[in-house]
């Protein structure tokens, strides 16, 4: 799974840098080359997914072990390793997504774009996004979530989170209907007008996914039950 995922990475970075994509491909004029060699590709995509294999076999097998190691911690150590681990792990997180945005405003202002980071960012993004993931998940299973785990385990996730498959597969047919009856040029700024847009298309397409689930997932569902309860 290691050796799978490293590789993917390393395709990311190789297409990344050969063909001179940036971390963000809006307003390029080889965007359709990255969406076609990259964006669609799951050899390219499956890197959080083989985390995510990886590190629940991990858990798995280690889980009791390591809240052994941090229950004998004192408190002052709990509260010291806890807030690192959530500083350093949100941080990854939060540069990864809203890191792309001063790379579109240097874009826009015509700058010309960072070959190197284009390519770092393509190559490690995914990954880093799923390590932090996974490290905040150990964190709220060791007793080191704190308010974090409280706020995760809000039951009424649990709706949202049967959603999120169909809200997968819809959100970018939304996303491309809007764009494709454009009769404008589409616009990075200003903010609120993306701010807007972004609430409408979360919005639609999750309305759009609840039923989805409701008249297509949940019934098959319910008669795969079945079928399985008769066998």
């Amino acid at each position: 799974v290691s050796t799978q995922s490293t590789g993917s990475c390393i395709a990311a970075g190789v297409l990344s840098w050969t063909h001179n994509f940036t971390a963000t491909v809006i307003l390029e004029v080889n965007a359709f080359d990255d969406f076609r060699l990259m964006y669609i590709k799951p050899w390219i995509r499956i890197p959080p997914y083989l985390v995510g294999v990886l590190g629940g076999w991990w858990t798995y097998k280690n889980l009791d072990s390591l809240k052994l190691f941090v229950g004998r911690l004192r408190m002052g150590q709990k509260l010291l390793l806890g807030c690192a681990l959530w500083l350093v792990t949100c941080t990854i997180q939060y540069w990864i997504v809203f890191g792309l945005h001063s790379q579109m405003l240097h874009k826009l202002a015509g700058e010309p774009q960072s070959h190197i980071a284009g390519t770092l960012y393509e190559t490690f993004a995914r990954t880093s996004w799923a390590i932090a993931l996974l490290l905040q998940i150990l964190a709220c299973e060791t007793g080191l979530g704190g308010v974090f785990n409280t706020l995760l385990s809000w039951r009424g996730w649990i709706v949202l989170s049967r959603l999120t498959f169909a809200v997968y597969l819809l959100h970018y047919s939304l996303i491309q209907s809007y764009v494709a009856q454009l009769r404008h040029a589409f616009f990075y700024r200003p903010d609120y007008e993306l701010a807007v847009l972004y609430i409408g298309f979360l919005g639609i397409t999750y309305a759009v996914a609840a039923l989805l689930f409701t008249m297509v997932e949940q019934p098959v569902a319910f008669l795969e039950r079945i079928f399985y309860r008769r066998r």
